[in-house]
């Protein structure tokens, strides 16, 4: 509290309303961007000099670390999809188990198996990466491999790509600008518990939602699975694209856009993938992700100094966000603590009604309600309907608050330098056909909506 003329002015609630009020404006503003689509879609896919997407390259690169469990369903997949030009390059990061055999069994041409061993082996997915661009760039692909048409598809071992993707994702490298483009990511065992259809909700908002919104400010982020990007704009960041940021994938996609390539995303096609069952596993994935964020920071100069307008801006939020998530957490609880002295209150009886109470209600569960029902439009077609989207959406805001603890373990990580790479373990897969299936795209159709 601090005394400016008469007045009594309280500092810190006026930090966590700016904070509440910037990050619900921030959020109804993509949602309405979202919403829209851009007029320019249609330019580059039926442009004169497009190139037919049946001439690509498309180079699956899966790396992998431990994945006996899932790789072999993978691969079924994988060379299941209709693409004449299709290479499928598992990188074995030192598995100690038997993923490297499956691999090798598999009896399809188009597999290969790069093995990488100690003291080069698990050193990051990005350097695993790098290994796969490097032994594409060596030749390894045979003399008819196109590098300048060809795009290098990052799938983690256990998704599950939609039969109609590269029909709906190839066309868009017809604008020449175009570096990457992020496909939505769906949880394919979203019914198996809770926790698992928290992870489906968190990550159909962010792609329908956020995703969506960042297409119109120039500024769509990359993902660890689902990521495609183009050959020749790899090569622009060197003999290392991707850096051992424990957020590759953001880093990756920020990059790129440092060096003037575009970033897209596309909304009518998803790569399903294994969610967690339990917290401990979530809480190690989600630290990893974070510290990843943190560590982007580094990249603020340059994206102040070197982009302009709305992607600087969105991606100047988007950077400082895991910092503003942490002040915001010491906030909620104070908000938890309000929270055990009205349940007090109530309890003994001397419960006086506030009309700050419907104040605090809208503005803690309102913007995540609204976001919901873009969620519930999706999953109604699978008996989930209003009235129970109503209720999960209640309980998605408490598993929100999960992230301050995973928060808080990654900054110490950070302060203590701690930046080793552990990778989230799979559970063997009950079925190899069970994600949900969208149908194929029109002819013709861009996909973009």
């Amino acid at each position: 509290m601090i005394h400016v003329g008469d007045q009594n002015i309280d500092l810190i609630l006026i930090v966590a309303l700016v904070l509440i009020l910037g990050a619900v404006v921030y959020g109804l503003f993509l949602f309405l961007l979202s919403r829209f689509e851009r007029r320019e879609d249609q330019t580059n896919i039926n442009s004169p000099l497009a190139i037919d997407p049946k001439s690509r390259d498309v180079v699956f690169v899966i790396p992998c670390l431990n994945e006996a469990e899932v790789i072999g369903a993978s691969l079924q997949r994988l060379t299941a999809l209709q693409h004449d030009k299709i290479h499928i390059l598992v990188v074995d990061d030192g598995s100690d188990d038997a993923t490297a055999e499956i691999v090798s069994q598999n009896l399809d041409p188009r597999v290969k198996l790069l093995r990488r061993v100690a003291p080069h082996a698990r050193q990051g997915k990005g350097e695993a990466l790098n290994a796969a661009v490097n032994h594409i760039r060596s030749g390894a692909l045979g003399d008819s491999f196109d590098p300048d048409h060809a795009i290098v598809v990052v799938v983690d071992a256990d998704g599950r790509l939609e039969p109609h993707v590269l029909d709906t994702v190839l066309p868009v490298f017809n604008d020449p600008e175009m570096g990457g483009v992020q496909i939505g990511v769906r949880i394919n065992n979203r019914d198996v518990n809770l926790l698992a259809r928290m992870q489906d909700i968190e990550f159909v908002l962010y792609t329908q939602v956020f995703q969506r919104g960042r297409r119109h400010l120039g500024s769509v982020g990359l993902g660890g699975n689902g990521q495609f990007v183009r050959m020749t704009a790899l090569n622009s960041l060197g003999p290392k694209p991707w850096t051992q940021s424990l957020a590759e994938d953001l880093d990756l996609g920020i990059r790129l856009m440092l060096t003037g390539w575009n970033t897209e995303f596309c909304s009518t096609t998803s790569v399903h993938q294994q969610g967690l069952v339990d917290i401990q596993r979530w809480v190690k994935q989600r630290t990893r992700w974070f510290q990843g964020h943190l560590q982007s920071w580094e990249l603020m100069p340059w994206v102040l100094a070197k982009l302009s307008g709305t992607r600087r801006l969105d991606l100047g939020y988007h950077i400082t966000s895991p910092y503003l998530l942490l002040v915001a957490s010491l906030f909620s609880i104070a908000f938890g603590l309000w929270t055990v002295d009205f349940s007090v209150a109530l309890l003994t009886g001397t419960l006086v009604f506030s009309p700050w109470w419907i104040t605090a209600y809208l503005v803690a569960f309102g913007p995540i309600l609204l976001l919901g029902t873009v969620y519930a439009r999706q999953e109604r077609a699978y008996g989930f309907g209003w009235w129970k989207s109503f209720l999960v959406f209640h309980v998605f805001v408490l598993y929100s608050t999960l992230w301050y603890l995973a928060g808080w373990r990654a900054a110490f990580r950070l302060l203590t330098r701690q930046s080793g790479w552990t990778k989230t373990d799979r559970t063997k897969e009950r079925n190899h056909s069970d994600a949900p299936q969208l149908p194929p795209a029109a002819p013709g159709h861009p996909n973009l909506a």
